[in-house]
């Protein structure tokens, strides 16, 4: 049985491993970031909308009841943290170059729009606000913090030369992981022997400069396609 070392955070890792073993795969959850939520409060000045493109931002918003603004936000899964928290959902997009289109044809004119975002995030939501002339109010709910050091398993895993793969879900996940491997004394094999799944092109990029020789990349930058790659090889 193939064993595949999960490095996201643990709720979602252990989410991750469940479908793992679901197909025939030996998961190893070793976490290299953990999420904690940053107590930044909801503004209570007026909006025209909030964006959310994650459903941790939903999670670990403080006061969001305080928002009367329709939501517009990315993915099934941030639409569900809205209902949960009794909020209603004017739209939801596949992704945030969806959003923006939608956003788009919606608000021609100028607008005031509510942000809520974890502190590491791509700009590319700002860019296309700030490009039409609208202003963004950003509220950083959560921050994805890096562990410390690799659990003793992944640590004595790695070691034992006992990993056939590994699953990255972001660049800085992946960078983290390595300096943290590297930091426990994992062999060269980490690099040359172990086959690195990547989400996207931008984590692969960071895996194959990191000196990784067997790097795959998603289909497409979700989990069934990143899980479809590991059982195709």
């Amino acid at each position: 049985m193939r064993r595949v070392l999960v490095t996201r955070a643990r709720e979602d890792a252990e989410r991750t491993a469940e479908e793992l073993r679901r197909r025939g795969f030996a998961p190893l959850i070793a976490p290299v970031l953990e999420i904690a939520a940053t107590g930044a409060p909801i503004p209570a000045e007026r909006f025209d909308a909030v964006l959310a493109t994650s459903a941790r931002a939903i999670q670990f918003a403080e006061g969001l009841a305080a928002s009367s603004a329709p939501f517009f936000v990315v993915g099934g899964k941030t639409a569900q943290a809205l209902s949960a928290r009794g909020a209603q959902v004017e739209a939801s997009a596949p992704d945030v170059a969806a959003l923006t289109l939608l956003l788009g044809a919606r608000f021609a004119a100028p607008a005031r729009f509510l942000y809520l975002a974890g502190h590491d995030r791509k700009d590319d939501l700002e860019s296309f606000l700030r490009a039409r002339g609208h202003v963004a109010t950003v509220v950083e709910t959560y921050e994805a913090r890096a562990v410390a050091a690799l659990g003793e398993e992944a640590r004595a895993a790695l070691a034992a030369g006992e990993i056939d793969a590994a699953l990255h879900y972001s660049a800085r996940s992946a960078s983290i992981f390595l300096a943290l491997a590297d930091a426990a004394g994992a062999p060269a094999t980490l690099r040359t022997r172990v086959t690195h799944f990547a989400l996207s092109e931008d984590v692969a990029r960071v895996l194959r400069a990191a000196g990784c020789a067997n790097v795959r990349v998603a289909a497409a930058p979700d989990q069934a396609s990143l899980l479809a790659a590991l059982e195709a090889q």
